[in-house]
Formats: structure tokens, C-alpha cells, sequence
């Protein structure tokens, strides 16, 4: 605002505003509207009215902001918030509408300009800066509400979309209630889908939500958070593309399942991100890659079991070169060179080393039973 008297600011670009015909205004900004911002005008016909009258209340408000020099309470601001909620429950995007309102300010200025008059000058300043000040208030209003809708409306998605997910994979076709959530959802009843799992590591719960919206949005309707990660179904095969995030994460895939085996697969899906995210894997893996992963993940007793009948004996200090010698060959394939190579030992120092490990342990190295017991014991982190 200029140094003028604030008063006669107000009153003087009140009298530019009240040349200007509130329906010609109005037509002229919701006409802008649909022209610049292509989400509005896809609105249906009931909502497009809606947005021409958004358009007409804002006007009238600012103008007796500007006739008064009072400026709107919060409670003046509710119908807006409505209408911030209906388009957030249409599905457009808060980039949209804060684009609505520069528009808006962009035809505001332009209808102020042409009907001010040559000795208005000062007038035009003040106005520029009073619907500056205007947009940015309702902008920021308009920003507020529409992401608490937002949330709300993705809260109660992610419940019905979770609700779904639990009957798909309870063994049982759908009742009439889970096909009228499915049609719903827009989900395509399916004979079979694939369990999927996202993790992003270090990252909190609210960004994996942020990827479950978005792979919903995409298509990829049974997506929900479960925790710190991303859980689903997917009919179709899901990459680390369709994910649309840095591909240094975890996506774990299943083999289509039927219904009555997709608790299972989703479980399995589950138990290998999870100790994907351990063990520090990356990339997209599959379940049927990491059977042995899953089935020590499944039966956790079991792997503890397996760890002492191995590492136990060998967990004595002036042991350690021998686990350490263990774990290079089962990491290596079982092969001599390989492990040798990899400690920077001779060979025969590896062959001594290991009937020292058979010694203490009970092991025989050159079964393939025990092998896989060492394997099991020292191989999955």
C-alpha cells in the first residue's frame, strides 16, 4: 500500500471495481478458467455451474472488502472452503486450482485495468496490491482445506481399498458386498493376482502412502501402506517404472496366486521385503528367487536353531578366521579357488581351515545335506 490514507485507497479502487458489471466479470474469469485450466473445464456440467458461482462469490467478497475496508472474518471464507472440497473430491489436482486463482488475478487485473481512468493511476498501484494480497489469503485457504479433504478422502480409500485386499485373499469367492466394493473401487474382479511389496529405505510412512496414492491413481488400484512400506495385488506385472521413484528401493513380487492361496503369497511377499530391508537388497526381486529366504523368514524358531548348531562352536574369538573361512564359501558356491581367492590365502590353508570347521562343528562339507544346513545357517544374513 502507498503512503496515501488507506481509506481513501480502498475507496478509490472500490470505484474502478464498481464500473465493472459483476456478471460480465464473472463470465469473463470462469471462461478464463476453463480455457487455462483443463481440469475445470472436464468438470460435469452441475460442478461447472459451481465453479461459475465459486467465481461469483469471490468477487463479491473482495468487493465489500474494498467498499467496507473491512476485511472478510473466517466464517466468509466457508463457502469457499466447500467448494475447495468438492473439487478435491472430483480429483483435481491442488496444482490446478492454485492456477485457477492466478488466472483469476491475471482477468481481476486485466478488467481493473480497463476501466480505470487516465487521473487513477495512484488507484491502479493500490489495486494491484489489494487483489495481490486478495488471491494470496484465499489461495492459501483454498490450500488448507483442499489437503485435509485430501487426506480424509485418501484415508477412507486406503479403508476400503485394505477391506477388499482382506476379502480377495480370504479363500472365499467375493459376496455381494465385495463385488459392490470392487466396482466401486473401479477393481476388475480377477482369477488370480500378484502380491507386491514397495519399500523406499529410510524413508517414514507418509511417503510410502504418497506411492500407494500415486499407484492408484496409475491404475494400480489395490495398492494400500502397510507401515513403512507399499502392500497389493496387482493383475498385471509391476516394475520399478511404474513406481516412479529413485530406483535405488525394493520391490518385491510374487507369482499370480488364486484366492485361496493369495494369503499365503501375500504373507511370503510381506516377510521377504521385510527382510529385504535387513539385509540391504535393492531392485525388484521375486518371491520365488528367495524360497529358502521365506521359509527361515516363516519359521524364525527354526532359523535360530540352524544358527546355533552352526555358528555356535565356532563362536569362540580364536575361531574367527574359521567362520569367516565358512561364510566366504558358502558365498562363493562351495569353491575352493573362489574362497581362496577371496581371503588372499592358499588353497591348502582353505582345505585346512574348513576340516577344522567339520571338526567342530559336525558338519561333513562334502554332503550335499550339510551343505545346505550351512548354507541355511551362514548364507541368509
Amino acid at each position: 500500500m502507498t503512503d496515501r490514507d488507506r481509506s481513501t485507497a480502498y475507496a478509490e479502487v472500490a470505484a474502478i471495481v464498481a464500473r465493472i458489471p459483476l456478471d460480465v466479470a464473472s463470465r469473463e474469469m470462469a471462461g478464463a478458467l476453463r480455457t487455462e485450466v483443463a481440469a475445470l473445464d472436464r468438470l460435469p456440467g452441475d460442478s461447472q455451474a459451481d465453479v461459475l458461482e465459486g467465481v461469483r462469490r469471490n468477487l463479491r467478497r473482495w468487493w465489500r472488502w474494498l467498499s467496507t475496508g473491512v476485511a472478510p472474518t473466517d466464517e466468509d471464507f466457508e463457502p469457499l472452503r466447500d467448494w475447495a472440497r468438492a473439487r478435491a473430491s472430483e480429483g483435481v489436482r491442488l496444482e490446478d486450482l492454485l492456477r485457477a486463482f492466478g488466472v483469476g488475478r491475471q482477468v481481476g487485473w486485466g478488467l481493473i485495468r480497463r476501466h480505470a481512468r487516465e487521473h487513477e493511476t495512484d488507484a491502479l498501484v493500490d489495486a494491484a496490491e489489494l487483489l495481490m494480497q486478495y488471491v494470496d489469503r484465499i489461495s492459501a485457504g483454498v490450500a488448507d482445506t483442499y489437503l485435509a479433504e485430501r487426506d480424509a478422502l485418501v484415508s477412507e480409500e486406503e479403508r476400503r481399498t485394505r477391506d477388499l485386499l482382506d476379502r480377495l485373499s480370504g479363500g472365499v469367492p467375493l459376496d455381494q458386498r465385495g463385488l459392490e466394493l470392487a466396482e466401486h473401487l473401479g477393481v476388475r474382479v480377477e482369477p488370480a493376482y500378484a502380491p507386491f511389496a514397495v519399500v523406499l529405505p529410510a524413508q517414514p510412512a507418509r511417503r510410502h502412502a504418497t506411492v500407494a496414492a500415486r499407484l492408484r491413481r496409475q491404475g494400480w488400484r489395490l495398492a494400500v501402506t502397510d507401515g513403512g512400506r507399499v502392500v497389493g495385488l496387482t493383475g498385471t506385472p509391476l516394475t520399478l517404472a511404474d513406481i516412479g521413484e529413485d530406483p535405488d528401493i525394493l520391490l518385491v513380487v510374487a507369482n499370480p496366486a488364486a484366492p485361496g492361496e493369495l494369503g499365503g503369497a501375500r504373507e511370503d511377499v510381506v516377510l521377504l521385503a521385510e527382510y529385504g530391508r535387513r539385509v540391504g537388497l535393492r531392485g525388484r526381486i521375486r518371491v520365488e528367487d528367495h524360497l529358502m529366504e521365506v521359509l527361515l523368514c516363516r519359521q524364525p524358531g527354526i532359523a535360530d536353531r540352524l544358527r546355533s548348531r552352526v555358528v555356535d562352536p565356532l563362536a569362540d574369538p580364536d575361531h574367527d578366521e574359521l567362520l569367516r573361512t565358512l561364510r566366504t564359501f558358502v558365498a562363493h558356491d562351495y569353491n575352493h579357488a573362489a574362497t581362496s581367492e577371496a581371503l588372499h590365502v592358499h588353497r591348502n590353508t582353505v582345505s585346512y581351515r574348513l576340516r577344522r570347521v567339520e571338526e567342530l562343528t559336525g558338519l561333513d562339507l562334502t554332503t550335499a545335506r550339510h551343505l545346505a544346513l550351512a548354507y541355511l545357517a551362514v548364507g541368509i544374513p
